[in-house]
């Protein structure tokens, strides 16, 4: 069998056992490295790591497109960095689809998007943007809101939180999927809604530290606390020199 269905349920876990085993078949040509970012920094596609200096970028992105294409037939492209000088080496037909008619050096770039992030990549920042549109008052249009703030990393969760709370309030009360909800209720969730706006505001570094180093030790300190709604915790990272 030469391709999958998409769709199909096995098929993203398939494509990444042959993307994984590409890289592996090309660690004796092309180093450990290139295996070590394919198999610990890929989802499915989409590619995202963070190189020390941008000399070791260009040469993992043309080590990895290089191996991919000789043991999977397979091509690494729609490139994007934060570094300008990263993606001027490559050519512009590898660079992604909204970066490639632009002057690197001078022109501002676009957002890039991968697995739900926005990223911007003139500030090496993370943002948020939200959807205009209105959704009904509704069990059904909450619960469509609240998925709608798509955060794998997390975050947004002291924000979300407060939408999923209420959401279980309206469960517990048996409300049908698309019935009005009380006047109360409706209140509290215009409330909330409203200060979503101020999400799209918020800006968050994409680099843990100022600048990549190899440190004498890593420490993470975790706090974490629990009320009768919900639990939570905080994870700070210090590096020692």
């Amino acid at each position: 069998m030469r391709v999958h269905v998409f769709g199909n349920s096995p098929s993203p876990a398939v494509a990444t056992l042959g993307l994984r085993k590409a890289a592996q078949a090309s660690e004796l040509e092309f180093g450990s490295h290139v295996t070590s970012f394919v198999t610990r920094n890929f989802y499915v596609d989409d590619g995202l790591t963070s190189c020390p200096t941008k000399e070791e970028a260009v040469k993992l992105m043309k080590d990895t497109q290089q191996a991919l294409a000789k043991y999977g037939n397979l091509r690494l492209h729609k490139f994007a960095s934060n570094c300008a000088e990263v993606m001027s080496a490559f050519h512009a037909s590898d660079l992604a689809s909204n970066l490639k008619d632009l002057d690197l050096e001078c022109d501002s770039k676009p957002l890039q998007r991968s697995l739900g992030r926005s990223w911007d990549v003139n500030t090496d920042n993370f943002l948020f943007q939200l959807s205009s549109e209105n959704k009904p008052i509704t069990r059904r249009g909450i619960l469509s809101t609240i998925n709608s703030l798509y955060d794998p990393l997390g975050f947004l969760a002291p924000v979300i939180i407060q939408g999923k709370l209420l959401l279980r309030k309206i469960v517990s009360e048996t409300v049908d999927w698309d019935q009005p909800l009380t006047d109360e209720t409706a209140d509290e969730w215009k409330s909330w809604r409203d200060t979503l706006i101020a999400i799209e505001t918020l800006r968050i570094p994409r680099t843990y530290v100022p600048y990549l180093s190899k440190t004498a030790t890593k420490e993470l300190h975790v706090f974490s606390d629990a009320s009768k709604s919900h639990s939570s915790c905080c994870i700070s990272s210090h590096d020692r020199q």
